[in-house]
């Protein structure tokens, strides 16, 4: 075990420890090159080595390095929330925070004040999804619906209700989701009446989910059928798009396809590049109006907002629009996912094939004529994902899709400024690690 004073997140793995990375590899102590498949924790929107983010670090580090919001503000805090306006249109107000986990949690909160000044103070219940994650804290992992993670909790967290996931490959009802009248959303809705309207604040879900379901993406119509159940019954739309969201899926934001405008988002990874912890709350004119109002947010840690994280911002956000970084998400993403479909039609136990943009998941399956999934206890895709990394390829693994009980999926997703030549590569490796699971495991 490598570094025996640090508790990692998995003790009994023996991590490679990265001392430089440049683009999209990483390379350890060792000299070894890895490609960093998944940006991080799908998180890293620019490639590493950048000497421009590197210089307005360090200008900004010099010139002024740290400030308390509760006391003062810093001039890169308004240039941050302006380059996020212009990003996100459709927001007016923009908190500044240091990580999704923050931000999702902020969005709630923010959903709450909201209905208090305004002498609804009944309104205090966060409805969300199952299949779902939106952090770590015990807030967050109370409207998240990712069963692993919360079990070891599940004594101290709140529960405010869960509805089922708009997963078309394992629909919980049993749907053709390409005939279906998207109950899956109707279920928000009777969530909605069981808990009552004057009791409930605010909806919050993943556009396109992250690792407790690998890249699940709504059908057509979900969106808006939410956004309206919403209007309805005056709750707040929160969108989760922490790691969906800046670009991701080939635009700003991941519901822009359908044109709706949610009410609050939660945003963070990729509007720092990879190169700083960032992350913002962005809302409504309307919805921040009434916290305006009575005068007080008392929300955030004590590096939310920091200068250092708002020149980050400004300088990710500048990079993503003057190198024209959507089009090369879209194109890269579109390469990226006609390549893994080649491998489906290769491989039996490759299921379904899913996603957006450079953000793309792999379910295996052990039939797919039945969807059955692999034994929870072979741990097919932690083996495709250690396989991977032998190979010298970084890959995130994920487990459980089937409502906790058992499914293995892979997400790929690399920062913005990837190109063919190395997304192939990636496919080539990825390919020959499943051909070693599969041998392995016969």
């Amino acid at each position: 075990m490598n570094h025996s004073h640090i508790l990692y997140f998995d003790n009994n793995f023996d991590y490679p420890v990265m001392v430089k990375g440049k683009g999209i590899y990483l390379y350890d102590e060792e000299g070894k090159e890895y490609i960093d498949g998944c940006a991080g924790a799908v998180s890293n929107s620019l490639g590493f080595g950048r000497k421009d983010m590197a210089e307005v670090i360090a200008g900004q580090a010099e010139k002024l390095s740290f400030v308390h919001r509760h006391y003062v503000s810093a001039d890169v805090n308004h240039q941050a929330a302006d380059a996020l306006k212009e990003a996100f249109p459709y927001m007016d107000r923009f908190f500044l925070v240091s990580g999704g986990t923050e931000a999702t949690e902020a969005a709630t909160k923010l959903a709450r004040l909201h209905f208090y000044h305004k002498g609804q103070v009944k309104k205090t219940k966060i409805i969300s999804r199952w299949m779902s994650y939106h952090g770590y804290t015990l807030d967050a992992l109370s409207y998240g619906g990712n069963p692993g993670r919360r079990k070891e909790f599940t004594p101290v967290l709140r529960e405010d209700g869960h509805i089922m996931p708009p997963y078309c490959y394992r629909c919980w009802l049993s749907k053709d989701c390409k005939s279906c009248s998207l109950e899956c959303a109707d279920a928000l809705e009777d969530m909605i009446l069981m808990n009552g309207p004057e009791n409930v604040a605010g909806f919050i879900f993943e556009p396109v989910s992250g690792t407790t379901l690998g890249c699940v993406t709504p059908p057509e119509g979900y969106f808006q059928k939410i956004r309206d159940i919403c209007i309805k019954y005056d709750i707040l739309m929160i969108v989760d798009e922490v790691m969906c969201g800046a670009g991701r899926t080939g635009t700003m934001s991941a519901l822009e396809k359908e044109r709706v405008v949610p009410d609050i988002m939660a945003l963070a990874k990729s509007i720092g590049g990879g190169y700083f912890p960032v992350g913002a709350v962005a809302c409504t004119g309307e919805v921040a109006q009434p916290v305006i109002a009575r005068g007080m947010f008392p929300v955030g840690h004590t590096w939310s907002g920091n200068p250092l994280a708002s020149v980050v911002i400004k300088k990710t956000l500048s990079i993503i629009k003057e190198e024209n970084l959507l089009q090369n998400v879209k194109e890269m993403g579109e390469h990226l996912r006609g390549r893994l479909m080649a491998l489906q039609e290769k491989f039996a136990c490759i299921g379904d094939v899913r996603g957006v943009g450079l953000m793309q998941g792999i379910e295996f399956v052990k039939s797919r004529k039945t969807k059955e999934y692999f034994d929870p206890e072979l741990d097919f895709a932690g083996t495709v994902s250690r396989n991977c990394m032998e190979m010298g390829l970084i890959v995130m693994p994920c487990h459980g899709m089937d409502k906790g009980r058992g499914g293995d999926a892979i997400m790929l997703g690399t920062n913005f400024e990837v190109n063919k030549e190395e997304i192939d590569r990636i496919v080539h490796i990825f390919e020959k690690a499943i051909e070693k699971t599969v041998s392995g495991n016969r």
